[in-house]
């Protein structure tokens, strides 16, 4: 199959030391490798090569599976953003390239367009970024063995945003007069069941939400909304984007448009290149949408992948890929086998603690997951989790939960 630039054939990985005859595992790895989101798709590429090379440089590839060594072949499938042409590219991977199992994701528009596909196919679909709720009901409702959700539904995890906010509140840090709040999504699975889930806890917590707006995957003008909040007198503002450049575009114009208050920018940290595109824009903005560069491990790691792709990684596109990619390999060993359900089930019942999280997949609906299949929410390194950060010139400081807090937060000056 043809996709576009450098990412147009299938990459043969580890093949080398492998004798005559041993066919590889044709791994179909889904992302926006163009369009809107192209910069998240190149982390996701970049995090899936750099795990394949260092399970090969371990040992890890070729895996024992029926009997035979196999390594894995990489085929891209782009999604461009849009489920329409993810579902083209992934029916041309299958026909054409042989494709037997899916790895990573990004869209939850796309996963949705998916899951169905593969289940009649009998294809595992492994690791997939996509969060939206509507999907963890379809592995409820279906009872799906297919569909590893490497993304906790939305509603588990936007509502921290409130929490935080009112422990800030609590402690004096900030003091909104009249505690009203304006909530932006983008026309997605995503941002509908994101924004459903954080309006809901800002009611529970007193806030009035004066302004609930959905706008374009790929807008980038926001002004008229920035005029219509600071007429409403909106004190706190909660944002989620995916494309890097709308979640740029919205805060250079809150900055820019004087909105008084906190923002929260659910995106912005999914690009790492965030200070190019916002500049100072960004300070004092609040963001809970990544893993954050804590440990020894993930500091070496970062610094490993800058070196070999010349830019500093986004942890949630590239630091992900990576580790479900060497989590796969992980349970593809265990199950020795590429029988569907066979490879389920060693799938369900591998814990993996990756550079990033600690990830298990709910064997049960709320085992600390909507659904079996999805991975578990849990605090730092017992589940799936992520600090939130305060920006600040091109720097990133953690504070919140205060347990790992590297600074205070800073309530904006206006």
């Amino acid at each position: 199959m043809k996709l576009k630039g450098l990412l147009a054939a299938a990459l043969a990985i580890g093949l080398a030391p492998m004798a005559q005859g041993q066919e590889a595992v044709k791994v179909g790895v889904v992302g926006p490798f163009s369009g809107p989101s192209a910069r998240i798709g190149q982390d996701i590429q970049n995090g899936t090569q750099m795990a394949i090379d260092d399970a090969i440089a371990a040992g890890e590839l070729p895996v024992m599976l029926d009997g035979t060594l196999r390594g894995i072949d990489l085929v891209w499938i782009d999604d461009e953003s849009s489920p329409e042409k993810a579902v083209k590219s992934y029916r041309d991977a299958v026909a054409r390239e042989g494709v037997e199992l899916l790895l990573n994701g990004w869209h939850g528009s796309v996963g949705l367009a998916l899951i169905d596909l593969t289940a009649g196919d009998g294809i595992i679909s492994f690791g997939n970024l996509a969060a939206p709720e509507d999907i963890s009901n379809k592995i409820n409702e279906n009872n799906y063995t297919h569909w590893f959700k490497g993304w906790p539904a939305p509603k588990s995890m936007s509502g921290l945003y409130v929490d935080a906010v009112e422990d800030f509140i609590a402690a004096g840090e900030w003091k909104p007069a009249q505690k009203q709040a304006a909530v932006v999504v983008e026309d997605s699975d995503w941002g509908r069941t994101w924004g459903e889930a954080l309006v809901a806890r800002l009611k529970e917590t007193g806030w009035t939400v004066v302004a609930e707006d959905v706008v374009k995957i790929d807008e980038t003008e926001f002004n008229a909304l920035m005029t219509k909040y600071k007429a409403a007198g909106v004190e706190f503002t909660a944002v989620t984007l995916n494309s890097p450049a709308s979640a740029a575009a919205f805060v250079k114009q809150f900055n820019g448009a004087g909105v008084s208050g906190v923002l929260a920018a659910d995106g912005l940290g999914w690009a790492s290149n965030w200070h190019e595109m916002t500049g100072d824009a960004a300070n004092f903005a609040l963001s809970m949408d990544s893993p954050r560069t804590l440990t020894p491990e993930e500091k070496e790691w970062s610094a490993r992948f800058e070196k070999l792709y010349g830019a500093a990684p986004s942890p949630a596109a590239a630091g992900h890929a990576y580790d479900y990619t060497r989590m796969l390999i992980k349970g593809m060993a265990a199950a020795q086998t590429m029988d569907e359900t066979k490879l389920s089930a060693a799938l369900r019942d591998t814990e993996y603690k990756g550079i990033w999280q600690y990830y298990a997949f709910a064997k049960t609906a709320g085992d600390k997951a909507i659904s079996p299949y999805e991975v578990k929410v849990g605090p730092f390194m017992t589940g799936f989790s992520f600090p939130m950060v305060q920006y600040m010139g091109d720097k990133t400081t953690i504070v919140w939960p205060r347990d790992y807090a590297e600074g205070a937060f800073v309530a904006p000056p206006n």
